[in-house]
Parts: C-alpha cells; sequence; structure tokens
C-alpha cells in the first residue's frame, strides 16, 4: 500500500492530537514536524518515530504530500501560502486566516494550484450535530428558526487569548466553529443585526446577533468571552413545526419528535473525545481525498465565508452601524 505522506506544523495539544489520529492509520506515514519550539518539536518527533525540520522546503525534499498546519492562529496565512506555493497540500485548522483579505488572498491560490486544501471545522463531523444534519436533510425536521450559543469561561488562560493580533479576536477562536455550523445547517445568511461590547477584556466580549438566512430561517446568536465555563458552553437549538433538537456540547443531543411524543436522545459522555468531536473523521476524510484526488468536504471557500461574517460582526460594531447585509 502506497502511504500519503505527512508533516504537521505546530506541535502543541491540537498538533499532537492530529498525529496521535494519523499514527493509527495504516496508510499514512508521519514524516515530520515543524515548531518554533524546537525542544518540544524534538520530543513529539521521538514519539511518533518522525523527523524535525526546519522549514517547508526541506518537508517537500522528503517527500511529504501534505501538511497540517497547526500552529497559533496569527500564523496560519504564512504557512498555509508557503505550502502552496512549495507544492503541497493542506489541512489547515481553524481559523483559516484572521483577516477577510489574507482569506480570499489564500482561495485565490488554492485555485491557483489545484490543490487539495482542508479547513478544521471538526464540528461538522461531530456526532451531535451529524444527528442534527441527518434530520433536517431527509426531511425530518424542517427548521423555521434556531438558537446558537458559544460561551467561553475567560480569556485568561492561555495568556495570549485575549491578544486580538494573535487570535484574530474572540470570534475567530472557538466561536467561529458555530458560525459555521449555523451555515452547515441552515444555509448562507442573508442579514444580521449585530450588538457587541467590551465588557470584561480588551477585545469585544458579548455579542448578541440576529440572522436572518437567505432562505428564510431565523435566529440569534449569542457569544460571551466571560461566561465561568458554566456548562453546556455550546449549544445549538433548532426549532420546526412542534420539533425541537437540541445538544449539550458535544456530549449529547436530543430530539423532540413532536407534540405529546417521545423524546429520543444519545449521549457519547463515554466516547473518547477525537471522536465525539468529529477529529478522526476530518483526519479520515482528508486523507482519502489526498488519496482519491477529490474535493474536500470543507473547503478553502468554506473557511471564507465564515471569515466573511465574522469581519461583517467587527465592522458592524466598530463603525456603529449594526445592520449588515452579507453578499455572495
Amino acid at each position: 500500500m502506497e502511504k500519503v505522506r505527512v508533516g504537521v506544523i505546530g506541535s502543541g495539544f491540537i498538533g499532537q492530537v492530529h498525529l496521535e489520529i494519523l499514527s493509527t492509520f495504516d496508510d499514512v506515514e508521519i514524516v515530520g514536524v515543524m515548531d518554533v519550539d524546537k525542544n518540544r518539536a524534538k520530543s513529539v518527533a521521538e514519539r511518533f518515530k518522525a523527523k524535525v525540520f526546519d522549514d517547508l522546503r526541506q518537508m517537500k525534499d522528503a517527500g511529504i504530500n501534505a501538511v497540517y498546519i497547526t500552529s497559533p492562529n496569527k500564523t496560519h496565512f504564512e504557512y498555509a501560502m508557503n505550502a502552496l506555493e512549495t507544492g503541497l497540500n493542506v489541512f489547515c485548522e481553524k481559523p483559516m486566516t484572521i483577516s477577510l483579505k489574507d482569506a480570499l488572498a489564500l482561495e485565490s491560490k488554492v485555485k491557483e494550484k489545484g490543490a487539495i486544501f482542508q479547513v478544521g471545522h471538526n464540528r461538522r463531523f461531530a456526532h451531535v450535530y451529524t444527528f442534527m444534519k441527518e434530520r433536517i436533510d431527509n426531511g425530518t425536521v424542517k427548521p423555521y428558526s434556531f438558537q446558537i450559543k458559544m460561551n467561553r469561561g475567560e480569556l485568561l488562560n492561555p495568556p495570549w487569548t485575549s491578544d486580538r493580533s494573535y487570535t484574530g479576536g474572540f470570534l475567530f477562536e472557538s466561536t467561529l466553529h458555530l458560525f459555521d455550523m449555523a451555515r452547515w445547517l441552515f444555509g448562507d445568511i442573508e442579514e444580521m443585526y449585530v450588538l457587541g461590547k467590551k465588557s470584561v477584556y480588551p477585545d469585544i466580549d458579548d455579542w448578541s446577533i440576529a440572522m436572518k438566512m437567505k432562505n428564510g430561517i431565523i435566529g440569534t446568536f449569542t457569544s460571551c468571552a466571560h461566561a465561568s465555563w458554566m456548562i453546556p458552553f455550546e449549544r445549538v437549538e433548532v426549532y420546526g413545526e412542534h420539533m425541537m433538537m437540541t445538544n449539550e456540547e458535544m456530549e449529547r443531543v436530543h430530539f423532540c419528535k413532536g407534540l405529546g411524543k417521545e423524546v429520543e436522545s444519545h449521549d457519547f459522555t463515554k466516547v473518547d473525545f477525537k471522536e465525539k468531536w468529529g477529529y478522526i473523521t476530518e483526519n479520515r476524510l482528508f486523507i482519502d481525498c489526498l488519496k482519491e484526488h477529490k474535493t474536500p468536504p470543507v473547503t478553502v471557500s468554506d473557511g471564507v465565508k465564515v471569515i466573511k461574517i465574522i469581519d461583517a460582526c467587527y465592522k458592524a460594531v466598530e463603525s456603529g452601524s449594526a445592520h449588515v447585509r452579507l453578499e455572495g
């Protein structure tokens, strides 16, 4: 069996999650690791029987087919552009970039190079959300409205989390996943009414957004960065005709089938987090797309659309013009 040869840029927590998963795939060879922290890179490379590389050219020369970019947010764009220029395929953790300008440039480069480029929006493959998606797509539930909540307990740990120049801003952190989920479950956004303020941190840390989708579905989206990790910190509620679906983070999902009818519940508490959070599936699909030269399930254009939403939210609050219409 010819193996897909991969390298990982960034050997922190999420980089090691991907490495652990890839190490279980018979058709993958982990060739190398890159990290500004050379000691950590050496330790992680030894653990996965890989080499330490200093740059992308070395990775390409070593016969690597694709790289995983799992470094800090602000570095994603430069690494991704360099990887594409070097002739490598890319799996890029979210956020794809921390600016709309860079996202559009990256989208153009992917098309120019004809590369396989997947964005790490892992929530699409989490059991609780695939449950919802399947019932929407097969017509069991026709959504009329929704509520989405994505809170964070604090912006203190890691200490750079509240540094917008480093992360792009609070919305580029976990909240980004739920903007993607809104698109994935309910379609593209037509217009928003956006309110935001700085309550505790230097970044805008309280958000309340009303959304209208192009298909007429309406919903609300809230996100707070100082909620002290009160659970569930992540929830999507879908409202159909006397039906409702809701989740408790990635742990549980519930489906009320109608007035006076049963509620179907699934509990994933005991499932390994790499599976229930969707990491295993997204990795398997990326590797399969590399082998079969197929379009990945989360494309660079999906990444751009989410960053357009976040860009519009920040511009709305900073300009004082709360109403936003999204084009394209």
